[in-house]
C-alpha cells in the first residue's frame, strides 16, 4: 500500500483535529476557527458554512495538481467515521464532475491491488463501492455492515430540466430504508404533494446522513 506524502499526512492531520474540535466544542464554526487558529498559530480563519445545511461540518483540503486527492479522499473516510461520527461503518456519497472522473475513481475503489482501494480497507474493514444505478437497490443490511461508497456525477443529483431523475423515484427495493425510522428522522425527508415520503434513494441518503466528498 502507498504511504502517505508529507503534505498528504499533514492535510489527514489537520482533518482529524478539526473533527475532534468538532465533537469537543459542539460547533462546527468554531471548531473550524479553533483549528485553523492551531495551523496559523493564533491566526484563526472565519468559517464558510453551507446555507442551506447549517452546522453541517464542512472543509476543503488543499491539495497540489496531481497530489493524490482520491486517496486523501480514501483516508478521510476513515477519519471521519471515527472521530466525527465516531461509528463504524458509514454511508459515503463521493462526488465527482464527469463520467471519465467517475469511472476512474470507481475503477481505483473497487481494484483490490489499486492502492486507493488497499487504504480503505486497511482503515474501514468491510468496504462497499457503488454507481447509482447499482446503489438503487441497495439493501440495509449492506448499510448496517459495511462501509458504503457510492460514486456519482454532480448532474445523478441536479433536478434542474427534470423532475425525472432515478436518485428521486420511489422504489420497491428500497422500502426496507424506511420501516421503523423514528418520526424525528423523517421530518428531514422530502415528501410528495400529498405529504406521503417517495421510497427513493435520495430519501435513505437523507435517512443516513452521509459524509459527502467533493
Amino acid at each position: 500500500m502507498a504511504e502517505l506524502k508529507e503534505y498528504q499526512g499533514r492535510a489527514k492531520h489537520w482533518l482529524r483535529r478539526y473533527f475532534e474540535n468538532c465533537r469537543q466544542l459542539g460547533n462546527a464554526n468554531t471548531a473550524f476557527y479553533q483549528t485553523t487558529s492551531e495551523i496559523h498559530e493564533g491566526d484563526g480563519i472565519p468559517y464558510r458554512g453551507v446555507k442551506e445545511l447549517p452546522g453541517l461540518p464542512y472543509v476543503c483540503l488543499r491539495i497540489p495538481t496531481g497530489g493524490g486527492k482520491t486517496l486523501v479522499g480514501c483516508h478521510a473516510v476513515a477519519v471521519a467515521n471515527k472521530h466525527l461520527l465516531q461509528a463504524e461503518h458509514s454511508l459515503v456519497i463521493w462526488l465527482v464532475p464527469s463520467d471519465a472522473i467517475r469511472g476512474q475513481t470507481l475503477g481505483s475503489l473497487r481494484d483490490r491491488t489499486h492502492h486507493n482501494r488497499q487504504a480503505l480497507e486497511q482503515f474501514l474493514g468491510s468496504v462497499t463501492v457503488l454507481d447509482i444505478s447499482e446503489a438503487l437497490s441497495i439493501k440495509k443490511a449492506d448499510l448496517d455492515s459495511s462501509t458504503v461508497i457510492v460514486v456519482a456525477t454532480m448532474q445523478a443529483f441536479r433536478r434542474e430540466g427534470t423532475e425525472d431523475l432515478l436518485v428521486y423515484r420511489s422504489s420497491g427495493a428500497l422500502m426496507s430504508h424506511f420501516q421503523g425510522v423514528p418520526e424525528a428522522i423523517l421530518r428531514d425527508v422530502e415528501r410528495d404533494a400529498d405529504g406521503v415520503v417517495p421510497k427513493s434513494l435520495a430519501n435513505v441518503f437523507r435517512i443516513r446522513k452521509p459524509v459527502l466528498i467533493v
